[in-house]
This record gives C-alpha cells, sequence and structure tokens, in this order.
C-alpha cells in the first residue's frame, strides 16, 4: 500500500500503513498512500481514502538523538507541528490565504512516536518543479500572488513577538529582544553541532542594527518560508491554488517575509511580489532616494538583511543535523558562505 521510494532525511518518520489506519479510521478507511517528496524537514504522506478523498498526513521530528545525543532539532524549531495547527486553524477562514484545512490532529503519541496532523489535500503543481518551464508572464502572476498572500497574513496582528510554540517560550515584548533571543539560539546550535556562522560577526551586524529593530512595534503574522516549493499553482496562468507549510510561522516584522519568499537572496525581492502585496492593501517602506538595495529607508534596508544573515546561518547550520548529502551540498554551503560574506560588508562587520 505504503511508497517509501523518495530517501527519508534523519528528521522524517513517515507513519506505517497500520499506523495510517489507526490514525485515520474516524475519517474513514485507506485505500492507499504515498509519500511526498521536496520536502527537508517533516515527512509528508498523501493519503486516498475509500471514498476517492486525498488528505495529507503530516509528522512531526523523531525525539530520538543521534548517536551522540544531539536532538535534530535546531531551538526555534521546538513544537512545531503544534504551531502548524494552530496557525491553520486561525487563518482558516482568512479572506486570500488558500491553506490546507486541519481535518484531524493526534498528538497523543498513543499511536506513533511522533505527532500527527492530518490536512485536506490542496491541488496544484509546486511551482519549483516547473517555474522554469512556466512562459513569464504566468511566473509574474505567481509573484503577485505570493505579494497579495503576504499582505493578506500580515493584515493579522499578534500580542507578542516571536514563536508561538509552548505558550512563546522563543519570544519576547519587543522585537529587538526576540530577535537577540533568536540569534543567540542560532549561535548555541552551531556551536552544537560544530558549525562555523562567524558568530561574532553576526553578533556585531545585530548590535549594530539595533536602531532599524526598534522601528517594529506590531507583531503581524508572517509565514516565514512562502518560496516556490510551498506555493501551489497552475502552471499555464500561474493561479496559486494553495500555500503550505506554515510550521516555521510567528509573529513579527512583515519584512522578514519578503526574506523568506527568496532566502538565498542578496537582492532586491522581486518587484512583482512587491506589486501584488501593495495592490492587496499593503504597505512598504520604499524610499527610491536611499540608495539602498532594497529600495527601502535605511532602516528598512538594514533590517532585511539582518533577516537575510539569520536566515542563511539556519540553512548553513542545518545541512548537518538533517542529513544533507549529495553532489549539491558543496554548491549550497559554498553559495551561503559567499552570499554572507556581502551582508556583512554591506553592515560594515
Amino acid at each position: 500500500m505504503g511508497d517509501s521510494s523518495p530517501s527519508l532525511l534523519p528528521t522524517q518518520r513517515p507513519l506505517t500503513d497500520d499506523e495510517l489506519r489507526a490514525l485515520l479510521s474516524p475519517l474513514g478507511a485507506v485505500a492507499g498512500s504515498r509519500l511526498l517528496s521536496g520536502g527537508t524537514f517533516s515527512a509528508v504522506q498523501a493519503v486516498r481514502l475509500g471514498d476517492g478523498r486525498e488528505v495529507v498526513v503530516k509528522t512531526s521530528v523523531p525525539d530520538s538523538p543521534d548517536a551522540s545525543g544531539r536532538s535534530r532539532l535546531l531551538t526555534y524549531e521546538a513544537d512545531m507541528l503544534r504551531s502548524e495547527q494552530d496557525i491553520l486553524e486561525r487563518v482558516r477562514d482568512l479572506l486570500g490565504v488558500p491553506a490546507p484545512r486541519v481535518l484531524l490532529a493526534d498528538f497523543s503519541r498513543a499511536i506513533a512516536e511522533v505527532d500527527a496532523v492530518v490536512m485536506d489535500l490542496v491541488p496544484g503543481t509546486p511551482w519549483d518543479t516547473v517555474v522554469e518551464s512556466m512562459a513569464p508572464a504566468a511566473n509574474e502572476a505567481a509573484y503577485e500572488h505570493v505579494g497579495a498572500i503576504l499582505a493578506a497574513l500580515h493584515a493579522v496582528e499578534g500580542g507578542v513577538f516571536g514563536y508561538p510554540a509552548r505558550g512563546f517560550e522563543l519570544g519576547a515584548a519587543s522585537w529587538p529582544a526576540f530577535f537577540a533571543r533568536l540569534i543567540d539560539t542560532v549561535v548555541d546550535d552551531a556551536r552544537t553541532w560544530g558549525v562555523d556562522i562567524e558568530a561574532e560577526r553576526l553578533l556585531a551586524a545585530v548590535e549594530k542594527g539595533a536602531d532599524a529593530l526598534a522601528g517594529v512595534t506590531t507583531p503581524r503574522l508572517i509565514h516565514n518560508d512562502l518560496w516556490h516549493g510551498n506555493v501551489l499553482l497552475e502552471p499555464a496562468t500561474g493561479s496559486i491554488r494553495g500555500v503550505v507549510d506554515f510550521e516555521r510561522s510567528m509573529f513579527g516584522d512583515p519584512l522578514w517575509d519578503l526574506v523568506g519568499a527568496e532566502s538565498m537572496s542578496t537582492s532586491a525581492t522581486t518587484p512583482a511580489i512587491l506589486r501584488g502585496y501593495e495592490a492587496a492593501g499593503g504597505t512598504l517602506p520604499r524610499d527610491s532616494g536611499a540608495g539602498t538595495v532594497t529600495g527601502f529607508d535605511a532602516l528598512a534596508d538594514t533590517r532585511t538583511t539582518l533577516y537575510r544573515l539569520w536566515a542563511m546561518s539556519v540553512q548553513f547550520i542545518e545541512i548537518v543535523p538533517r542529513g544533507f548529502h549529495g553532489e549539491w551540498v558543496a554548491g549550497h554551503r559554498a553559495t551561503i558562505t559567499e552570499n554572507r560574506a556581502a551582508l556583512f560588508a554591506r553592515l560594515g562587520v
């Protein structure tokens, strides 16, 4: 019944056929399942029910440590699946955000040693698999739609900055305080996994950007990871059918989402994203006279650079605990190293 052909990472623990039957019994009989490829964190399975419906089952990362006793989760990744369920419930009726609906959740660990959330299967093709073959106009339309979705999410305000897991265990009352805590966890994670992220320069960058961070005073819901792989669309038109993977969502600066959408970039955000964002009612700190890379005012440009440094530090560390392998890894590391050097230089640290 099950298909486990995609190779698994140490962080991925799909459910067996028997476990799927037990989990999904409230929804109906299980007729078949397949492991979805493309993810680099949790295991995600598509399951066909006896009545013809298809659902998605997503499991948490196993608690079991590696051979050295280290958790394969980075600090900010704690209890992400429960957070994703909570965020999906919050955006369930949010106009303009085509997110999956949660159908069932099990955090009891009675069926398996991992948590599980069941969602409806969002139709569409992952954008990253077709972007190179799509017509330019279709890609432009998709970028604009991403911008509109982000604007809708950012209309949701929170009461605390940070990640909602475990009652905002990794959170703070102010944005500078939260960001400082977040960077400290990244430095600790890098030390745990023996990865050099140039921690002294990173901490110096945060100190230098303190005034810029202080300009953020309202926590807003951000997806945090709306890159092409988390966008499902119609390739012919670029119309987005759904957006997925809300597990990294948090409350913070809306500019963070522009980084999450293009996390390996050091350049300005794709203009079509910004057009879609503003057309949907979002506001941006544009300043054509500031001479910044982003086209934003100097403080917003500094914040965006800091967020890119965080993202690239995380992507550099996670190679090790997730057990990434293959010829692509060396190039991935080299690109991050080069990009990080450019960002440090931009901040003068």
